[in-house]
């Protein structure tokens, strides 16, 4: 059976899991009217990550968490990133392991979040401890490294700069944020095309789609945690609105992007459109976007996304882990995960809490 049949069959039975309820007439409604982006994000923050790991995917949903607690004064959601994290805090668990690889090191980026004050809650010293650890490692040991441990993949600008901009924030280390401004541009000049689409690797030279979100996330997360003094933040900001210009290019008639975002055979894929939505909103939110063109074109990438949410937050339409491949078959043919998705529903849910945030903005429209 194609990737294609699979797919056009799980759509077929996510459509039938969606619309469920009826209106006083007798007609089918989708649960998915009126939603606004804190039910969702209340529904995914519940629901994942459903394994407690060392990794980017359940560190974003963590610290997915603790900023749902924050925007909304919940403790409650709270909770669930403290258990899930403990084993590692009391040193049950070890963060870094052999062979080190910058996916897990990533995990650390939740820590760095934990470790920092906020809205209800103090700030933890042990986390504080770990996320520094694991952003010491990462850095830089000799004149022509960009950064270690990573594989040359558009991934690695997300994994690594979403530890060391939050370190460097937190800690006021200088040494982090003067490593993210050579990793990005380097990683810029070597993949992002000039149309300002990344690919993937240039081994893999395809614009996929995550990759390309994960260069955008990576770009926002530096523009976000470090400040306006940065000396490669004019360079990183260019990159940055070269690439959200050439998303807006190609987003898909149902608002969505593709999983091979210039592809136009390509699926309509759920974790890039996730972060391209996520990227682009909070451009609008900090100002680095102009928000009379954006804001349209966000709207409806929000409205792609809940069309793939269902209520009980399984997904529909995320293309399965990645690694750079050398043929675009590799990428149009990846496995499609229709159902419950750590990696999907931590994607999204920084999608809804963009989108929580920006909501003045759309109000004023």
């Amino acid at each position: 059976m194609t990737t294609r049949i699979r797919r056009m069959i799980a759509r077929t039975m996510f459509a039938g899991a969606i619309v469920l309820s009826a209106d006083a007439h007798g007609q089918a409604q989708s649960v998915t009217d009126g939603r606004q982006p804190l039910d969702v994000a209340r529904i995914l923050a519940a629901r994942y990550p459903t394994t407690a790991s060392m990794s980017y995917i359940p560190a974003v949903a963590w610290g997915g968490s603790l900023r749902l607690a924050a925007l909304t004064g919940e403790a409650r959601w709270l909770e669930k990133p403290r258990e899930d994290m403990a084993p590692f805090l009391v040193g049950e668990q070890p963060t870094i392991t052999e062979p080190h690889v910058l996916t897990r090191l990533a995990g650390h980026l939740a820590f760095s979040d934990l470790a920092r004050p906020a809205e209800g809650r103090d700030g933890d010293e042990r986390a504080g401890g770990l996320a520094r650890s694991a952003a010491d490692l990462i850095l830089p040991h000799e004149v022509d490294e960009v950064i270690r441990f990573g594989r040359g993949w558009t991934d690695d600008m997300f994994m690594a700069t979403s530890l060391l901009a939050r370190e460097a924030a937190r800690t006021g280390d200088v040494r982090y944020a003067a490593a993210i401004g050579p990793l990005l541009t380097t990683y810029a000049g070597r993949l992002q095309r000039p149309d300002g689409l990344f690919v993937h690797a240039v081994d893999g030279p395809y614009a996929w789609g995550r990759g390309n979100g994960f260069a955008a996330l990576g770009l926002v997360e530096a523009l976000t945690h470090l400040p306006a003094s940065w000396s490669d933040r004019e360079e990183v900001l260019e990159i940055y609105r070269h690439q959200m210009s050439a998303l807006a290019e190609h987003q898909s008639d149902d608002g969505s992007w593709r999983q091979v975002v210039d592809e136009p055979t390509s699926y309509r894929e759920l974790t890039v459109t996730a972060l391209a939505v996520t990227a682009m909103a909070r451009g609008v939110r900090m100002g680095w976007l102009d928000s009379t063109a954006f804001l349209p074109i966000i709207e409806r990438g929000w409205q792609a996304v809940l069309s793939r949410v269902a209520e009980d937050g399984t997904l529909l339409d995320v293309c399965a882990s990645t690694g750079a491949g050398t043929t675009l078959e590799y990428y149009l043919e990846r496995p499609i995960v229709n159902g419950a998705d750590d990696r999907g529903g931590a994607l999204v849910l920084l999608a809804a809490l963009e989108m929580e945030e920006l909501g003045p903005s759309l109000s004023r429209r």
